[in-house]
Parts: structure tokens; sequence; C-alpha cells
């Protein structure tokens, strides 16, 4: 086993430990809105992110509209998580093989690719959900869409170098059978 083939192997090991702990809090996230101070928390933590100064949530606002907000972020961070590192776990597992260049690591980096560019307008919607619920529950008006933007662009660019080195891998695997027809 060569020094790539036992990285890969690291690497898998700990994007399945990640990948278990992320679906375990998945799967708990629903009450975990309910815990005490988690949502009041999370919600003050993006207003942090989001540099908007002056205003904080007060226990008072903690309602079944912020809790969903809060809860729909976090799944559908969590989702993300679960769905790339799953084909990651099965693109470093091709690697660990010695099989790099073979149709199925094409369709996994693909697939990293869109996953990648689907988060890009979740994320504007969520930032637009958290400043209609701000508008909702306090009457103050937060314009989080400088930061929606620039991490949205984020998304969609890196999205597309993901698509186009799984089209270079694409290319690699298309020479490598040609070559092995040659011989």
């Amino acid at each position: 086993m060569d020094r790539t083939q036992r990285l890969s192997r690291i690497l898998r090991r700990y994007a399945s430990g990640l990948f278990w702990l992320c679906l375990l809090v998945l799967i708990f996230s629903p009450g975990m809105v309910f815990l005490d101070g988690f949502t009041l928390d999370t919600a003050n933590h993006l207003l942090r992110l989001l540099d908007v100064d002056g205003f904080r949530f007060t226990v008072s606002h903690v309602g079944w509209l912020l809790r969903t907000l809060i809860w729909a972020l976090i799944a559908t961070s969590l989702i993300t998580a679960v769905l790339s590192l799953g084909a990651l776990i099965r693109l470093l597992h091709q690697f660990e093989q010695g099989t790099a260049f073979s149709l199925e690591s094409v369709q996994l980096v693909r697939f990293l690719g869109w996953v990648q560019i689907a988060t890009a307008p979740i994320g504007l919607l969520m930032l637009w959900g958290l400043a209609a619920v701000t508008k909702a529950l306090t009457t103050q008006v937060i314009r989080p869409w400088k930061y929606a933007g620039s991490s949205s662009l984020d998304g969609l660019f890196f999205g597309g170098v993901v698509l186009l080195i799984a089209y270079v891998l694409e290319e690699g695997c298309r020479l490598k059978s040609e070559q092995e027809l040659v011989i």
C-alpha cells in the first residue's frame, strides 16, 4: 500500500466519523430547537455573522417561527454535509483501491459539484427567511444581502470548479480506456 492509499484510508475513516456524527445530529435536530437557549443563541450568532449591530433576539422572540427557521437552517446544513460526506467516502474508497479513473468516480465528483451549486440558492432563501422572521418578530429590518450575495457566488464558483474537475476526470477516464484498447 503506497502513501496515497494510506492517506485515503485515514481520510475515509475521518470522513466516516463525521458522516455518522452529522447523521445523528440531523436525526435529533427537530428536538434541538427546544433545548433551553439553543434557538436564541443560534439566531443571535447568525446576526453577529451578518454584522447586524445593536440588535439581538431576546427570550420573548423565541416562538414557532424562529424555531422553524433555525431548524430549517440546521437541517439544510446537515443534509448538505451528509450528502457531501457520503460521496466523499465512496470517492476516497475508490482512491484507496487504486481505481480513481472510473465512471463512478466521475459521477461522484459531479454529484459533489451539483450539491455545492444547489446550496447557493438555498442559502439565499434561508437568509431571506431570516430577514422576514426578524421583521415579523421585531419590526426591525435587516439587510443580509451583501453577505448572501458573496456566499452564494462562492458556492457557485466552487461548485463550478468541482464540475470542471469532474470533466477533466472524465477525459482522463476516456484516455485511460483508449490506452487499454491500444495495448
